[in-house]
């Protein structure tokens, strides 16, 4: 009798699973469903056992695309533990935040030394693998060979399974809670979307601590396909990115659309066989058309698909693409996928059949909420004629005659940088703790490769020096690329920094108000 996982790890072990196939590889080193589900079945124990984690606690992942994530972020399951990405290149005060936001305890990780010292008093008292660091007891991986592979922890599938940090408004990070359900019910259902099989070689290019790594974690095992993690050197280089494809046979492709632009521009496409290729699975951002289009020509053998969703739902909608589009056409974020409502509303909260309104998203897939923060969990979801869960989007939309959905914008100051969620108050708040800032208003700016952050200062301050201060505790992708002084911010008459005014302001290219470094 065949029997369906319910939860997260056991997406490893399940009937149809043929354990001499290859599960992972990430150019160094190979593992099969029988050897991965072995090393999480022993790496479970070592947490529990050896670093004292119960279920319920959360454990940092604090590793680069690897087969060794694989095993971490299924063994910390297993142990019945919840996972929390930690991107090891992050600055160490943004990791110290969300170490003791999670009180996390436990990090698996292969750092060197120097790159854990920074961590230590942050609430970490162990961690398997890295180099050796005072105050830290470390517990090496090699100590899993000496493990015997234990049951997995007895919880149910509405327990924590993972959290996602992204940008918060006011320069504290949101920590998104999915549950075991949630993405066990996103992996299924991906798969029948895409239809994922046993044969499909998944390329993984997203880092651990971008929620689009949650397709190839997840849905790669639940169909029991292999996921193929893109070598870091790889990735630095368009052309060798392209030639991996080929060399690597992949099938399926899921990206932001701004890493896609870099293999159209600087691929060398049309010297590649990427007959293998038959999925390209685009979302994050808004793919402009005449680069999309121009990517549907040169790889015609591969079947395209916008897919829509935030963090906080996994994903919600799909919009498979029969041609490229032409240039003046809108591609749709497109329409629900199973087990998923959406209701768009006017700014009263009332539903509209017409027009634009903000999208609510009521789904299986939707998260339990933020992280130790109860008013921004209630914020998120609504209420709508008596039905409550609703998370509202933010996302602007409108319904289409063939009711699928169009994206026209956002109802705050959210951005997408190379598909991470960006919320400008939230880098303007760090701007205006550095010395020498007395203003900053930070707005999107679009370039060829996608959108870029240009912070506005009002202040006395060297634009290097800032913003090395400002990457020192930030993302590096929510660092301005640029920084322009002016002597004061355009406003709105109710005072507030008018954006449409700041965003104008950067297509003069010299002015008395403007000193461009």
């Amino acid at each position: 009798m065949t029997t369906r996982p319910t939860l997260l790890h056991e997406l490893l072990v399940a009937d149809r699973i043929d354990p001499e196939a290859e599960a992972v590889t990430d150019g160094r080193h190979t593992l099969t469903y029988g050897e991965l589900a072995d090393r999480v079945g022993r790496l479970a124990p070592l947490l529990r056992d050896g670093a004292g984690i119960a279920p319920g606690d959360r454990v940092g992942v604090h590793l680069h695309r690897s087969t060794a994530a694989m095993v971490a972020v299924h063994g910390v399951l297993r142990a019945g533990a919840v996972v929390v990405p930690l991107d090891p290149d992050a600055p160490p005060a943004h990791l110290r935040t969300l170490v003791e936001r999670c009180t996390v305890d436990t990090i698996v990780t292969e750092a060197p030394a120097a790159r854990l010292e920074p961590l230590v008093g942050s609430g970490i008292t162990t961690a398997i693998g890295g180099g050796a660091v005072d105050d830290l007891r470390t517990l090496g991986w090699d100590l899993l060979d000496d493990v015997e592979p234990g049951d997995p922890a007895p919880i149910r599938d509405d327990a924590d399974a993972y959290v996602i940090w992204t940008s918060g408004s006011t320069g504290r990070p949101k920590g998104i809670v999915h549950t075991h359900r949630s993405g066990r019910r996103y992996a299924e259902l991906t798969v029948d979307t895409y239809g994922l099989t046993a044969a499909d070689r998944i390329a993984s290019s997203a880092p651990l601590h971008f929620d689009q790594l949650t397709f190839d974690l997840y849905a790669g095992p639940a169909a029991g396909a292999t996921t193929v993690m893109v070598p870091s050197p790889v990735l630095r280089f368009p052309a060798s990115v392209t030639q991996w494809l080929t060399d690597e046979r992949i099938t399926a492709w899921y990206s932001v659309p701004s890493l896609l632009i870099q293999l159209l521009r600087r691929g060398a496409l049309d010297a590649r066989d990427l007959g293998a290729l038959r999925w390209v699975l685009f979302g994050g951002e808004v793919f402009p058309t005449g680069h999309l289009a121009e990517l549907m020509d040169l790889v015609p053998g591969a079947r395209f698909s916008n897919v829509y969703g935030p963090a906080e739902v996994n994903q919600c909608t799909f919009h498979h693409l029969d041609a490229p589009p032409a240039p003046d056409d809108v591609v749709p974020i497109g329409r629900a996928w199973p087990d998923t409502e959406l209701l768009v509303v006017d700014g009263e909260g009332v539903p509209v059949a017409d027009g634009p309104g903000e999208l609510l998203v009521r789904t299986v897939t939707s998260m339990r909420g933020y992280w130790g923060d109860e008013p921004a969990t209630t914020a998120a979801f609504r209420s709508v004629s008596g039905v409550d869960g609703w998370y509202a989007t933010g996302d602007l939309v409108e319904r289409r005659r063939d009711d699928e959905l169009v994206f026209l914008g956002r109802r705050d100051h959210q951005v997408k940088i190379r598909g991470h969620r960006v919320e400008l108050e939230a880098v303007e708040a760090v701007l205006v703790d550095e010395d020498g800032v007395i203003e900053a208003a930070v707005v999107p700016q679009r370039t060829d490769d996608g959108d870029r952050l240009v912070a506005l200062v009002v202040g006395d301050v060297d634009e290097r020096a800032l913003r090395a201060s400002v990457g020192a505790l930030l993302p590096v992708y929510a660092v301005p690329d640029r920084v322009v002084l002016v002597e004061h911010l355009p406003r709105t008459s109710s005072a507030k920094i008018d954006r449409t005014a700041v965003a104008a302001l950067l297509e003069e290219p010299t002015g008395a108000t403007l000193e461009i470094r």
